[in-house]
């Protein structure tokens, strides 16, 4: 049974003491100079709330009760806020306390607590309903709970019934008044999902969309009717990747434990599947059916689709985190959890060149992205950089400081500076965009490393896209909104609202008409460009 805590916004360490099955839980927090100790009740669906906690890590256990030996404990991690990345927890046998870090976070998870080194920003919306403290008895100690698991649907469906407590009720009303106030400009909702949509494809005819979710399920979609052509059965978890190849003919599926699936889009059959370890990116090659993805496990997998012919490239001990292709259709690279950058040979599966050790990111990567002049990549980190590297001189061309901080109220509030989208303007060479979590845009000169302008837009940023043709990129936003701006100087060209949840991915037509977002509201939307 899950249990949802929601954290203060500063280093803890909380101590869980639960009584048994559908008994009284309490927990001890200490941080931030201060500490305080609060019992709850778990019914279907626990929540507890202290003072400024918003932030959530949600628990569960083979059975109903929590985990008491390593028997018990899940070999996986979901990370329940930006819920689409799983990986397995790299464990300390000596320090007694297991690593977790997705794209958002951090945390390090001891066996007697848990400490939170890293937050997201506040304005994350909790992803667990509300439910009432009461004062409530025994406590018996497990301090050795190591495992972060998925929420389940069920679960999360269940918490929604349960009664709410008066503070509880009075967030609700605000978070309805929040969305009533959104303006739709979406041509078009598709609803048919039931759960977050994870993720999203436009056919380079710009006619069809494919969308994956939480669901288990993907579905191919008419852009301008919202009709559904075909639905891609058999996925055995959240579908987190779904791409169309190079002529749209063909479109790729995978889901979250790693299950992969290639559709024949005219006739809407499956003509080729491979199942690899917990899937964390997935791409086409650019002129050909050849189809590339990494895992958590730290492989990079090539196929040529349909025949089925595969080639693994070499393991390094570490996550793949995320992965492109170069635009000269020859090498790929990945960058990884141990902050490391690899760049590979497609022919020979060879390793080329690599940014690591002291050169390497401090922190696991959360973004990459090519240059065209097929030299230069640039990737984000967790550590609130973004490396410009020579991919054939195997050099750091220089180093993107994105730690751009606001002026808090609080002071004790922690800045989430993940650099969690970069990229290369294809019509200006020398312009680059990196968007973090923190909620700054900064558009950089890439031949001095300078800044040229920093936009706080006022959110944190999931994902960034090009215009084709234009000097204009657009931002998905945690808020819910997709922002343009024109990277010449800076200038907001313009809002697409409607979504009451943050997004997730989005896509852009080839001729740049149309974008296409999902969201963590369980929608996905079509927006006319302006």
């Amino acid at each position: 049974m899950p249990v949802s805590l929601y954290l203060p916004k500063t280093s803890v360490r909380l101590k869980w003491s639960p009584a048994g099955h559908g008994g009284a839980k309490s927990v001890t927090w200490h941080g931030g100079g201060a500490s305080c100790h609060c019992e709850f009740n778990r019914q279907k669906y626990d929540r507890f709330e202290c003072s400024s906690w918003t932030l959530a890590v949600s628990i569960a256990s083979s059975n109903s009760n929590f985990p008491n030996s390593p028997n018990d404990r899940k070999q996986s991690v979901f990370c329940d806020i930006c819920k689409i990345k799983r990986i397995t927890p790299q464990r300390n046998p000596f320090l007694k306390k297991t690593k977790i870090t997705c794209s958002l976070r951090t945390i390090h998870v001891f066996e007697s607590s848990v400490q939170i080194v890293s937050i997201m920003k506040d304005n994350t919306p909790p992803s667990s309903p509300n439910q009432s403290l009461q004062e409530l008895g025994e406590e018996i100690d497990i301090g050795d709970i190591e495992e972060v698991i998925e929420l389940t649907d069920e679960a999360s469906d269940q918490g929604d019934s349960e009664e709410e407590g008066a503070e509880g009720g009075l967030e609700r009303v605000e978070e309805d008044e929040m969305e009533e106030d959104v303006v739709d400009m979406a041509t078009l909702t598709f609803s048919k999902h039931q759960g977050s949509v994870f993720t999203c494809s436009v056919s380079p005819r710009g006619d069809l969309v494919a969308t994956g979710g939480e669901d288990d399920q993907a579905y191919v979609w008419d852009m301008t009717s919202g009709n559904v052509l075909f639905t891609c059965a058999g996925h055995k978890d959240s579908v987190v990747c779904v791409k169309f190849n190079h002529d749209g003919s063909l479109l790729a599926t995978g889901d979250m434990s790693g299950y992969i699936q290639v559709w024949k889009v005219e006739g809407a059959t499956k003509t080729w599947d491979f199942e690899t370890g917990d899937l964390s990116w997935l791409t086409w090659h650019h002129a050909s059916n050849v189809l590339l993805a990494g895992t958590t496990e730290g492989e990079l997998w090539m196929w040529l689709v349909p025949k089925g012919n595969a080639r693994t490239f070499p393991s390094y001990g570490s996550a793949s985190q995320c992965g492109a292709l170069l635009y000269d259709g020859k090498r790929a690279v990945s960058g990884y959890e141990d902050g490391s950058v690899r760049v590979f040979d497609l022919k020979t599966g060879q390793q080329i060149s690599s940014l690591t050790d002291g050169l390497a990111h401090t922190s696991p990567v959360a973004s990459i992205a090519a240059h065209k002049d097929n030299t230069m990549t640039i990737s984000g980190s967790l550590d609130g950089t973004a490396i410009l590297y020579n991919t054939i001189s195997g050099k750091v061309v220089g180093t993107l400081n994105c730690n751009t901080t606001p002026t808090p109220s609080d002071d004790s509030i922690e800045v989430d500076h993940t650099v969690e989208a970069v990229g290369f303007c294809p019509t200006i060479p020398n312009i680059a965009v990196t968007a973090t979590l923190s909620g700054f845009v900064t558009i950089w000169d890439v031949s001095t490393q300078v800044s040229r302008q920093v936009i706080a837009q006022g959110a944190g940023s999931s994902h960034l896209l090009w215009h084709p043709s234009e000097p204009i990129v657009f931002t998905a936003g945690l808020d819910g909104v997709v922002r343009s701006y024109d990277v010449r100087s800076g200038e907001q060209l313009a809002k697409y609202t409607g979504h009451h949840k943050g997004i997730l991915a989005f896509d852009i037509s080839k001729n740049g008409s149309a974008l296409v977002t999902s969201s963590d509201d369980a929608t996905a939307r079509v927006f006319k460009i302006l």
